[in-house]
């Protein structure tokens, strides 16, 4: 990563129910700890609803493209280390071919990305 650890390169939060609501939607995901915050504390999250995977996939893409809008990757692979729950404050640090997601209010990483650009011409 970056060796300037004092500056996300982007942040987004707090994370809200209405949030994770619009992506359950469109993933039309209906696992109930994304929607209830009892769902989410009787599966062993805790009070809060847990943000859907593939959301916080999007946070890191949308990052990265809005640093580079005319990039095109081969290849994007992510590691899903933790959970973003409702409430956290988020932090995405950016690199020519990596990326991590953090819930800044916990400090912990939570995702890591592998961007594997195409070749320009």
């Amino acid at each position: 990563m970056s060796s300037d650890t004092t500056r996300p390169d982007a942040t987004f939060g707090p994370v809200s129910g209405d949030d994770m609501a619009e992506w359950c939607a469109a993933l039309r995901d209906d696992n109930a700890i994304h929607l209830s915050r009892a769902a989410a504390a009787a599966a062993g999250f805790g009070p809060n609803r847990v943000n859907p995977g593939p959301a916080n996939l999007a946070y890191v893409l949308s990052a990265a493209m809005a640093r580079d809008p005319q990039a095109e990757f081969a290849r994007i692979t992510a590691r899903f280390l933790g959970n973003v729950f409702e409430g956290d404050m988020l932090s995405i640090r950016l690199a020519d071919e990596a990326a991590e997601l953090r819930a800044t209010t916990r400090d912990a990483t939570v995702l890591a990305v592998q961007l594997t650009r195409k070749e320009r011409p």
